[in-house]
């Protein structure tokens, strides 16, 4: 591609010049159109970082994939102006962008078995492969000894492979890019395509035939219909993001359902609440595949949860359990509380000490009490954590681990709650008791839920008061600033996820929707477990009920990591040595560095030596100078050519002239609205290079002095102008673009040279610094040379600055040859900014 635009750039230098000047202004527009696009797209990305937005990762590869485009679009413009110049630029644009797409895309997933291995058999270090359930329970089993029901994983292999047999990762990716979690439309409709999508595609062969031979190899020595139970064991669930209640569990599942109840498993990974939970904790979904247990059921007496560590004073030595008749889903969904919750007190060894003979509880003996909580203590240390355990206990009274998972409880604060004084809450105790979900205190309206629930309905910063503590909930937590309900308890999954979300919770209250009352003000004290009419005087700061951490997120630590190759800016000093392609460190280097390495091209048109372009059209100005015109776009009116086509012969277009009449662009009707301001004297000045005509005539050669090599030149469009104006020693370069667009606008400014002497020279240029100061042009000058730029404004203000510049250039033709030493340069600027464009008469 680059030789193919260098013979391409070098054959128009040669032979059509005015080709080239076209195709350069062309890609220069390109070039500044994708310029606009990428800092949109860069700014979106980092609104997303700096704001913290909840997104799915999908939508951070959907803008860079614009970035991209537009940044690549830029190179490749910039090379078509210059091929050999910028070559390196591309090489430097490809390093950055395979960094960035390695950090947000995941390597080749693994879709070769196994598909299905049985629990017993679940290596210690196969997290990836099979989850953290699968896992936990493998290593309880394996390490501790400890009962768990016979079952096996259908691992991520399986899930990848189901995934790619169906060709749906591209579906899954566009529309997780398109999903916003805070739109309730939006989750709704994402997660309805999803999950359709997944319950209606098949199983690969290879899939299903390894789950049929692990469920025959279950044990069938008991002769009676076997029946199981489905549920996740995703990558990152039951780890510090929980992930509690937020997939599905199929129970009383039969042999001919298995298949089905796979894909209804995996399908609530794209379910409304578990989308919601995973982006709102800033989890990815290439990081969460999806395996799933398939155990054998255990037809409970009871069922239920201990926490080997009190919610509200973690630091203690007692672990609570929990106990319900049958299945334990009812409990963990926040349906029911439970049976006379339990405290075992541990030993100063830590073991537990006898449970006390006069303990009575409908469900439990002293046995199963004792087993639980030694078991409890057992999983605390195996894991070195605290736990939540899931157990259950069949009609013959033995127990099973279903799973263990990390208790996530902050640390005690350094001292015990103080209760709310009456000089800080005035009004009456609305709730006294319940159970501590989560621990804080929130403030706001009663929002009573009732389902089927829609997070659009929750207020912002509302207590969301339910009857059940339904896992269904989260859709509202990351609104709400406390949570009650009447039922549920401690170990529920809502529980679990409050405590993620650090939203104080107080549950089992018995009473709460009856006691409170839609839209009424009130202070929600989980720690003291009592809920006051009335606000607290100052509402808690976010860190009150516990730090937000979506800051440490994979999420965002992602996104960290590759805007770290997007946005800084190192290149701010166009004139520095290091402003090259090689000193690139970023993309938004390369778009600085492109954009303005593309202006400087475009300005570096005035310096063009020798005749006229090719299809250059002679100015009629009514100025003495001879100036040529080459559009590039738009810049000219359209007149008839032919006489004969023409509504009046006289008005015919000369294809060799025009006038300032048919001029349309912008910036050059502004600049020669200055140069013929009626204050500049044009009488007896001559615009002719005389340094190019002694030269010819010195050597020998004949030339007309309205020869086009003597004359000045402009390329220009609608809104576009390079102009190269000559006045006899001294030229101006101007290259400037008036859009519509503020932040693409500039003038360029270069003046240099005279007839004078060397003082002269410089107190022109001293004088014309001085001027463009005023009308707020950054400059750069030395010796009799003024560089000026102004950057970004609407096009008001940069064709009044035109306007203004055409005065200039006209006021200072030959003012290096009558300024002299004593001149008041600052003075003489006042004047002119006062409306003086005249100083011939200028005197010492």
């Amino acid at each position: 591609m680059l030789i193919k635009n260098l013979f391409k750039f070098w054959t128009f230098q040669v032979f059509s010049p005015g080709t080239l000047v076209k195709e350069k202004y062309e890609a220069f527009k390109s070039l500044l159109a994708q310029d606009a696009c990428a800092h949109e797209t860069m700014a979106e990305l980092e609104a997303i970082l700096y704001n913290r937005n909840r997104v799915d990762l999908q939508a951070v590869a959907k803008e860079y994939d614009r970035l991209a485009a537009c940044v690549s679009a830029m190179v490749a413009s910039l090379l078509k102006m210059h091929p050999s110049r910028n070559a390196p630029l591309d090489t430097y644009y490809r390093k950055f962008d395979a960094y960035v797409r390695f950090l947000l895309y995941p390597g080749k997933v693994d879709t070769a078995p196994p598909f299905a291995i049985q629990v017993d058999e679940i290596p210690p270090d196969s997290l990836p492969l099979v989850g953290t359930k699968a896992l936990n329970l493998a290593g309880i089993n394996r390490e501790l000894g400890l009962p768990v029901p016979r079952g096996f994983v259908v691992t991520t292999n399986a899930f990848h492979c189901f995934l790619n047999h169906n060709r749906l990762n591209r579906v899954i990716n566009d529309t997780l890019a398109r999903l916003d979690i805070h739109c309730p439309q939006s989750l709704a409709k994402s997660a309805r395509e999803l999950t359709s999508m997944i319950m209606e595609a098949s199983v690969p062969p290879g899939v299903k035939s390894a789950m049929v031979q692990a469920l025959a190899a279950l044990d069938r020595s008991r002769n009676v219909p076997l029946t199981l139970a489905v549920r996740s064991s995703g990558v990152g669930e039951d780890t510090i993001a929980s992930f509690a209640g937020q997939y599905q569990t199929l129970l009383h599942v039969n042999e001919a359902e298995v298949i089905h109840a796979y894909k209804q498993v995996i399908a609530s990974k794209y379910d409304a609440r578990a989308l919601f939970y995973r982006i709102s904790r800033g989890l990815l979904d290439h990081a969460t595949p999806m395996a799933v247990l398939v155990l054998e059921m255990v037809h409970p007496a009871a069922s239920g949860i201990v926490y080997t560590r009190p919610i509200d004073s973690p630091d203690t030595g007692s672990l609570s359990i929990q106990a319900v008749s049958g299945l334990g889903d009812t409990l963990v969904g926040g349906d029911v509380s439970p049976d006379n919750p339990i405290l075992a007190e541990r030993k100063s060894d830590g073991t537990i000490g006898d449970i006390h003979e006069n303990i009575v509880h409908p469900l439990l003996d002293r046995r199963a009490i004792t087993t639980l909580a030694r078991w409890g203590v057992l999983l605390e240390t195996f894991f070195a954590s605290p736990q939540d355990m899931e157990w259950t206990m069949d009609a013959a009274g033995r127990l099973f681990i279903l799973q263990s998972r990390p208790l996530n409880i902050a640390p005690a604060p350094p001292a015990a709650p103080k209760p709310a004084t009456a000089g800080t809450i005035a009004d009456p105790v609305l709730i006294r008791g319940g159970e501590t979900a989560s621990p804080g205190r929130g403030c706001g309206r009663v929002f009573q839920a009732v389902p089927p629930l829609d997070s659009h309905d929750f207020p912002e910063g509302a207590v969301v008061v339910s009857r059940s503590a339904s896992p269904d909930l989260v859709l509202a937590l990351e609104r709400a600033s406390a949570v009650v309900t009447d039922l549920g308890s401690s170990s529920g999954h809502l529980a679990t996820v409050a405590r993620e979300f650090n939203i104080p919770a107080l549950v089992n209250t018995g009473n709460a929707t009856s006691a409170l009352i839609q839209g009424d003000r009130i202070t929600v004290d989980a720690d003291n477990r009592v809920v006051y009419q009335g606000e607290m005087a100052s509402d808690p700061s976010p860190e009150a009920n516990g730090a937000d951490n979506f800051e440490t997120t994979p999420f965002m630590r992602t996104l960290g990591n590759l805007m770290a190759f997007i946005s800084p800016l190192s290149l701010l000093d166009p004139d520095a040595p290091g402003f090259s392609p090689e000193g690139c460190r970023s993309m938004h280097d390369i778009i600085r560095f492109a954009h303005e390495t593309a202006i400087q091209e475009m300005f570096a048109l005035g310096n063009r030596k020798g005749g006229r372009i090719k299809g250059a059209r002679k100015l009629i100005s009514g100025l003495p100078m001879l100036f040529y015109l080459l559009d590039v776009g738009g810049g000219i009116r359209e007149t008839a050519a032919d006489p004969k086509q023409a509504a009046d012969p006289k008005q015919a277009a000369d294809p060799k002239q025009v006038t300032l009449a048919e001029i349309t662009s912008l910036p050059l009707k502004a600049l020669f609205n200055g140069l013929k301001h009626p204050g500049i004297r044009w009488s007896n000045i001559t615009h002719f290079d005389w340094e190019s005509h002694d030269r010819i005539v010195m050597a020998g050669g004949i030339i007309s002095a309205d020869a086009p090599r003597f004359g000045s030149y402009a390329v220009f469009s609608s809104d576009y102008l390079n102009l190269n104006l000559r006045f006899g020693y001294h030229f101006v370069i101007l290259d400037t673009l008036c859009t519509s667009i503020p932040t693409d606008n500039y003038i360029l400014f270069r003046f240099s040279g005279g007839g004078g002497d060397a003082r002269g020279r410089a107190l022109r240029a001293g004088f014309i610094e001085g001027v463009l100061k005023h009308l707020d042009f950054a400059i750069h000058s030395k010796g009799d040379l003024v560089d000026a730029r102004f950057q970004m404004g609407e096009p008001a203000d940069l064709t009044n600055r035109l306007d203004m510049v055409g005065r200039l250039m006209g006021a200072t033709r030959l003012m290096d040859m009558y300024l002299t030493e004593n001149a008041d340069v600052d003075h003489l600027v006042d004047d002119f900014m006062n409306g003086r464009y005249d100083f011939s008469s200028t005197s010492s």
